[in-house]
């Protein structure tokens, strides 16, 4: 069950020079109760030890840590689940190599992608980007609140807005029927992180 509307993916560069643990303790101070690291261009070996401190840290606070991409990392730190990428990565094949036992969320870009995830028996679907995102321009055009709204109504899955989201815009996304908001750089920051997150908490009461 999906007990959560905030979803906090991490990138300890835009949080330089503070280390991502501090970060995380921050936003678990906040109110956060939901963590994605997503740390791609680390080795397994770094991001296991990186894992492993922020795993201990979302234990503490009852926090939900999933991890991007890689399933052995996510079981040996023993996260709530993983983050899979929008490919053809199986989500069956993930369950049966984790015997079932945490939660799968999946990045999708487009209708087809979110109906395959759910058939596949995914729990939760980011979907983005839902406004254009001028530093990542590869991730092609903002798809906007009307294809949120219609994506929504063609799963029974907890979707999360991703991509461009300000405190100011959570609002048009519940409206359009999203359980939540997923942020990045809205809230990763060596200064304001707990400001930020606090922005975002208050946007989803």
């Amino acid at each position: 069950m999906i007990d959560f509307n905030l979803y906090v993916i991490t990138n300890r560069h835009l949080c330089a020079p503070k280390p991502l643990h501090l970060v995380v303790t921050e936003l678990l101070d906040t109110g956060v109760t939901a963590v994605q690291l997503r740390e791609k261009d680390l080795d397994d070996v770094a991001l296991f030890q990186l894992a492993n401190t922020i795993s201990t840290l979302c234990n503490t606070y009852n926090a939900h840590l999933f991890i991007n991409n890689n399933i052995k990392v996510a079981v040996d730190v023993g996260a709530a689940g993983v983050h899979l990428p929008d490919t053809d990565m199986s989500i069956a094949e993930v369950r049966a190599q984790v015997n079932n036992s945490i939660m799968i969320g999946c990045s999708i870009h487009g209708f087809h992608a979110a109906k395959k995830r759910e058939s596949e028996s995914a729990d939760f679907l980011t979907y983005s980007p839902i406004y254009p995102i001028a530093s990542k321009p590869d991730y092609g055009p903002a798809v906007g609140l009307s294809n949120l709204e219609a994506l929504v109504k063609q799963v029974k899955i907890p979707v999360f807005a991703l991509g461009g989201i300000t405190p100011a815009r959570v609002g048009g996304c519940l409206k359009a029927g999203a359980l939540g908001v997923a942020v990045m750089s809205g809230i990763m920051s060596p200064t304001d992180t707990s400001i930020n997150a606090k922005k975002y908490i208050s946007a989803l009461c």
